[in-house]
């Protein structure tokens, strides 16, 4: 067990060195063409999953609503940025596994306002389809737990008015730990935890400009579990990503995230008796 750890580990960090030896590699070549446009975020995010009793099977859906100040000036309630409304279908392959495919999601968006001609763009929808695939390995009995996520999105994006639309993919990593605080493991009611995450996102696409760098997603948060099945989160989010179509320019968001989940349907509230299976 030692040894995997080592190796667990030891891939974890090349991960990183390479990740940041990268990005100072690509910024260390265009310092004088760089501009970063900054703004805060308030993030709101609904998980629902239902694993279906005594089969492998489950449903879910998830709902998104993100806003922004506009031009680095404001509140986080000047401007909508999104709202979406996405269907999954769920294949358990193990307490500590699971495949998940969105058939087709909507998204509602716009822009972030880092510049007054931003003000005028007209809003994006999008029809989007996801696969993926996470899984995780406890320690300590699973008082730590440690959680990959690979998920690949198929991205249909058109504006009102407009008689063209882009279709591009996106390749998203995510690690994530969580150090259960007061509780043995995760799935115990009544259990505070703190969690810290890190996720790259990769364009795809005749749409992309000079890299396929998308954007770079890193929190921190702490989490508490009631009602047996529901969990409520507060987050601390970092978040940089590209925009326009030089390459060279970012916008770089930070905020609030909260976020509310509900891991098994039907076991809300339920006396507690056998775990809830493997949730992300």
């Amino acid at each position: 067990m030692a040894s995997k750890l080592a190796q667990i580990s030891k891939a974890f960090y090349l991960f990183l060195a390479l990740s940041f030896s990268t990005s100072y590699f690509v910024q260390a070549q265009v310092p004088d063409r760089k501009i970063v446009y900054p703004h805060t975020l308030l993030w709101n995010k609904l998980e629902v999953a239902e694993i279906i009793e005594n089969t492998k099977f489950g449903i879910g859906f998830d709902a998104i609503h993100r806003r922004s100040n506009e031009l680095g000036t404001g509140t986080v309630f000047d401007r909508h940025l999104r709202t979406s409304v996405r269907p999954w279908v769920h294949y358990q392959f193990s307490p500590y596994a699971r495949l998940s495919v969105s058939p087709l999601g909507y998204f509602h968006s716009n822009e972030y306002a880092a510049l007054e001609a931003d003000l005028e763009r007209p809003t994006f929808h999008e029809l989007r389809s996801t696969i993926q695939f996470f899984h995780h390995h406890p320690m300590l009995g699973g008082r730590i737990m440690h959680t990959w996520r690979y998920r690949y999105e198929f991205r249909n994006q058109y504006q009102p008015g407009s008689e063209s639309y882009r279709f591009f993919t996106r390749f998203r990593f995510r690690y994530r730990i969580r150090v259960m605080l007061n509780t043995p493991d995760f799935y115990t009611p009544g259990t505070i935890y703190a969690a810290v995450s890190n996720e790259i996102g990769l364009n795809i696409g005749r749409n992309v400009v000079m890299n396929t760098f998308n954007q770079n997603r890193v929190y921190a948060g702490i989490g508490y579990r009631f009602l047996n099945a529901m969990r409520v989160e507060l987050r601390y989010l970092d978040r940089f990503r590209t925009r326009g179509a030089t390459g060279f320019e970012f916008d770089h968001g930070r905020g609030i995230m909260i976020a509310l989940n509900i891991d098994q349907l039907t076991y809300i509230g339920r006396r507690y008796t056998r775990p809830i299976q493997y949730a992300d």
